[in-house]
């Protein structure tokens, strides 16, 4: 009876997995083993830097780490934007599921805590969409994955930056034109102080690494001590 009730605590009935409706199994999330299953988990043979799957195990930097230097310091992702991942994130955005923001911020804190130390951060924040974005999606999806980490955390995440216009969307972009449109893009928002502080900078995918690269920029030229980066889904090295 004890252990019946222990249970019930944890997973009460009626709990059901955020994407495909099935009942919770025993996970520390609220998706099922199946739908975690569809999700290619980075757990080794990454890019020391930034995190993407490396195409040469031998090699500790991919090819975008050896060719340019970045203002962050580490950035880590919780899997490869493929199958299920690619599809969750799309759901997530496009599709406004909002409550996919739960499991999936889940799934960055329990990775925050395998790649970072919980005391090395002042503050956590996010990339910033612009309004007529939040307008289509009806919120910023970044912002709601850096509550749940901040959650998690017991540390408040905050919007720091705000960007100057809109870019075209940089999925739609290569990787030269990806930094040149959105290069100056992001500037510090009135009265935010970052001076000697430790940032966590939170965002959904990370390709290039042009987005999260300019806000760490803006960042330490406001006299930010350090810049680490967790996302829930990069690609692959490509030589």
């Amino acid at each position: 009876m004890l252990w019946e009730g222990l249970l019930n605590l944890f997973y009460p009935e009626g709990v059901s997995c955020s994407i495909c409706g099935d009942e919770i199994g025993d996970v520390e999330i609220d998706l099922c083993k199946n739908c975690i299953g569809e999700i290619e988990f980075i757990k080794d043979s990454f890019c020391e830097k930034c995190g993407k799957i490396l195409s040469d195990a031998n090699k500790s930097l991919c090819s975008d780490c050896r060719r340019k230097d970045h203002y962050f310091v580490k950035g880590r992702s919780v899997g490869v934007y493929e199958k299920g991942l690619k599809e969750y994130i799309y759901l997530f955005k496009y599709n406004r599921y909002r409550n996919l923001a739960a499991p999936l911020g889940d799934l960055m804190g329990i990775y925050i805590d395998r790649f970072f130390s919980r005391r090395d951060f002042d503050l956590i924040t996010y990339i910033p969409s612009h309004q007529e974005r939040i307008r289509e999606r009806g919120f910023n999806q970044a912002r709601l994955l850096a509550n749940r980490v901040g959650e998690r955390l017991n540390l408040e995440s905050k919007g720091l930056l705000k960007r100057r216009s809109e870019t075209i969307k940089q999925s739609k972009l290569a990787r030269a034109e990806r930094i040149e449109n959105i290069k100056g893009k992001f500037i510090l928002k009135d009265g935010i102080l970052v001076k000697d502080k430790s940032i966590l900078l939170v965002d959904d995918i990370y390709t290039t690494g042009a987005t999260v690269n300019e806000a760490s920029k803006v960042f330490l030229d406001k006299g930010a001590d350090k810049i680490q980066v967790i996302t829930l889904a990069t690609g692959r090295d490509v030589e």
